[in-house]
């Protein structure tokens, strides 16, 4: 079968399999996520770039939330590859939700196309390198994540394995310019997965240079080549991110602490998992659930572990080891060529990692690379585990073939393989949150009312981390400024604004909307218990310098209380 006929067949094949490991988000592509949180923070990412793009690309880390603040954009994971790629969808019309969903479920099937066309290039094993991609594909941990787009945003890691196995082997330029381009998209994918791949290409890198013997000035060429490419696509959100430092600071310690992987988090299953839900309940906690699969694992030590006896494997396979210490070091020193020992070195170096301050490295980095400081949670580094498992569980199955005479019994054994996987992989129907696709009619009163100002900054109350990410996705269908927000870093103007609103409507909140020069007050009476809010809008309604544009009954039946837009009278 000829590459591209294998990918894609393999891409129908993955499409298939994420609708089932999913469901039922298939089904919902347009009017359902998984929650009202991070899955709406990414929708409105996603339409943020394409609004902003073709209006003032120079400002387009401006976002409009976290009024007056700037480079907001990026106090989160920018997400730029996969927002620029989806861009035209924005601009012909296509829903927000679809098209975060769309994104969402590609992550799933592209990291198993992409995974099963690296395993296959080194095994020359079409059945391994299936099985490989799906362990990658359908990894507990991406159901635990699963509304964290970016997390599954993983394809264009095995693509620039891909890559430098390719330059390694040809030293060719073009190799070195996908290797690096697929560094940056997954960098301008998730910033996470570009930082944690560093130092896993060094080590497998490292260990794939030194077995290669005829390095020369096209490789230096090649991966100096792809450096370039890498530096110039990320310069942009580089410079911005910096711009932002000095707003969002740097994740404390004890942060990084909480969310660091322990030995146990490798026992911890999603709680919908349908084999192991209930076993390794006792082992959960948020962020380390990293559970890889009991078969991942058996695969992975067979395909990792030095052959004895028969024929190599693909470009993967080692050599018969005889008796005699001589012959038995000249085995271990060929071995320690071959790729399956690299990957090997990359798992222990991306478990040590996920362990964060539990371990060695990422103390090291924490203290001494100071992008690594950005960031939250060690323990996503055990993603690179699930894939350095998938490579070697590829050579696992290409080698368990080789005990079948028939090809039929080879096909039938990779095929049990495949499915017990994906067995162990699956996980009970998800729950899932409806999400209105329209824009709510109040917000239309809004730019009725604007007039001469198209830019009119707004606060919508309540305000918090429950509430503002629906704001938020209701603000693509206006984009006006928006003094709330929901992102990964909250800059210390926006504390300082909810501490103002603790006793709202009192002289101090409306001080706070005037002296940021707010022009809208939009409450949602929906959103607050109904006792709550007969209290608050007869204080609103008797403020002097505030004016009643519009007041919305509710919409659904059994919902309480209206939601009201005031303009601030300054």
């Amino acid at each position: 079968m000829s590459t591209r006929r294998f990918v894609v067949v393999a891409g129908v094949l993955f499409a298939a399999l994420t609708a089932v490991m999913t469901f039922p988000q298939a089904l919902h592509l347009a009017d359902a996520v998984r929650d009202d949180g991070d899955p709406l923070l990414v929708t409105w990412i996603f339409a943020w770039v394409a609004h902003q793009l073709p209006l003032a690309p120079a400002h387009l880390f401006d976002a409009n939330i976290f009024y007056p603040e700037r480079h907001t954009l990026a106090f989160a994971e920018t997400l730029l590859a996969p927002a620029l790629m989806v861009a035209p969808l924005h601009w012909v019309g296509v829903n927000g939700i679809f098209i975060y969903n769309l994104v969402l479920l590609a992550g799933f099937a592209l990291s198993g196309v992409a995974t099963a066309l690296l395993v296959r290039s080194l095994t020359q094993h079409t059945g391994a390198a299936i099985v490989a991609g799906i362990v990658f594909a359908f990894l507990p941990y991406r159901i635990d994540q699963f509304s964290h787009l970016q997390l599954q945003q993983t394809q264009w890691i095995p693509v620039a394995l891909w890559a430098l196995h390719a330059l390694l082997r040809t030293g060719r330029l073009r190799d070195g310019v996908l290797l690096g381009a697929s560094f940056a998209l997954t960098t301008m994918s998730s910033v996470y997965y570009g930082l944690f791949l560093i130092p896993y290409m060094v080590v497998v890198g490292a260990v794939l240079l030194a077995a290669q013997r005829d390095v020369g000035r096209r490789h230096l060429a090649a991966l100096t080549a792809g450096a370039g490419v890498a530096a110039i696509a990320l310069l942009p959100a580089a410079l911005a991110y910096m711009a932002a430092r000095a707003n969002v600071g740097e994740r404390p310690f004890e942060e990084v602490v909480a969310y660091s992987a322990s030995w146990s988090s490798y026992l911890a299953a999603p709680a919908v998992n349908l084999v192991y839900g209930g076993i390794t309940a006792p082992f959960v906690q948020p962020e380390r659930v990293l559970f890889p699969g009991i078969i991942a694992v058996a695969l992975a030590v067979i395909g990792v572990l030095p052959r004895n006896a028969g024929p190599a494997v693909g470009r993967g396979g080692g050599q018969p080891v005889r008796p005699g210490g001589g012959a038995a070091f000249a085995a271990l020193k060929r071995y320690a060529t071959q790729p399956q020992f690299a990957y090997a070195l990359g798992l222990g170096v991306a478990l040590d990692l996920s362990l964060g301050v539990n371990g060695v490295i990422y103390r090291l980095l924490y203290a001494y690379a100071l992008p690594f400081r950005a960031l939250r949670a060690p323990a996503r580094m055990g993603i690179f585990v699930g894939f350095s498992l998938a490579v070697l569980a590829g050579y696992g199955v290409a080698r368990i073939s080789g005990w079948f005479a028939s090809r039929q019994s080879r096909v039938a054994a990779i095929a049990a393989i495949a499915l017990a996987v994906l067995v162990e992989d699956a996980s009970r129907p998800l729950a899932l949150l409806p999400i209105r696709r329209a824009m709510p009619p109040i917000y239309a009163d809004l730019l009725s009312d604007r007039g001469d100002s198209p830019d009119a900054a707004i606060v919508e109350y309540p305000m918090g981390y429950l509430d503002d990410p629906t704001y938020m996705y209701y603000s693509t269908f206006h984009w006006q400024r928006l003094a709330n927000g929901y992102s990964g870093f909250f800059p210390k103007s926006y504390s300082d604004l909810q501490f103002a609103f603790e006793n709202f409507p009192d002289n101090m909140s409306i001080g706070a909307i005037k002296s940021r020069g707010i022009r809208y007050l939009l409450v949602h009476g929906e959103r607050l218990l109904g006792e709550r809010y007969d209290r608050l809008i007869p204080l609103l309604d008797q403020r002097t310098d505030l004016k009643l544009v519009a007041r919305r009954p509710a919409e659904r039946a059994g919902q309480h209380g209206e939601t009201s837009l005031y303009r601030v009278v300054f």
